[in-house]
C-alpha cells in the first residue's frame, strides 16, 4: 500500500474502513484523543470529499467522540474550500463568530410556561375543512 497522499486521492482511513457504520467497525483506529481503538468514520462522513473525514469515537469515556479532520492546505485547492476560508478568517481575527452568528436566547415568564395552549401538534396535524363556495 502507498503510504503517501495526494490532494484528491481518498484518504487512508477510507480505504481502511470502506463504509460507515453505525455499530461496531470490524476495523477501528486509535482515537487521537483518548487514545482507545475505537475510532470509525463517522455516518455523516461522505466520500466525495477527500478533503473533509468526519469521525467518531466509541469510547464512553472520551470527550472528543465527535470529530472532523480538515485538510487546510493541500498544495491544491483547499484553499478554496468554504469551510477553509471561513475558518482562516476566524483565525486571522476578520469574522467575529458571534456578531455574525449571534445566540438565541429565549425567555419565558412563569405565565408563559403555565399557560395552556392546548395540544400545537394536533391543530397542526388536523387538516383544514374544505372550502364551500
Amino acid at each position: 500500500m502507498d503510504d503517501e497522499w495526494e490532494a484528491g486521492a481518498a484518504p487512508w482511513l477510507r480505504r481502511q474502513q470502506p463504509k460507515t457504520t453505525y455499530a461496531n467497525e470490524p476495523n477501528p483506529v486509535q482515537c487521537m484523543f483518548c487514545g482507545s481503538h475505537t475510532v470509525k468514520r463517522s455516518a455523516s462522513d461522505r466520500d466525495a470529499d477527500p478533503g473533509r473525514l468526519e469521525l467518531y469515537c466509541d469510547n464512553q469515556l472520551c470527550d472528543a467522540r465527535e470529530m472532523v479532520l480538515l485538510v487546510k492546505r493541500d498544495g491544491a485547492e483547499a484553499i478554496f474550500r468554504a469551510d477553509v476560508r471561513a475558518l482562516h478568517l476566524i483565525d486571522n481575527g476578520t469574522m467575529d463568530v458571534h456578531a455574525v452568528f449571534p445566540p438565541e436566547v429565549k425567555s419565558y415568564t412563569m405565565s408563559d410556561l403555565l399557560a395552556d395552549h392546548g395540544n400545537e401538534v394536533e391543530r397542526r396535524m388536523r387538516k383544514a375543512p374544505p372550502v364551500v363556495d
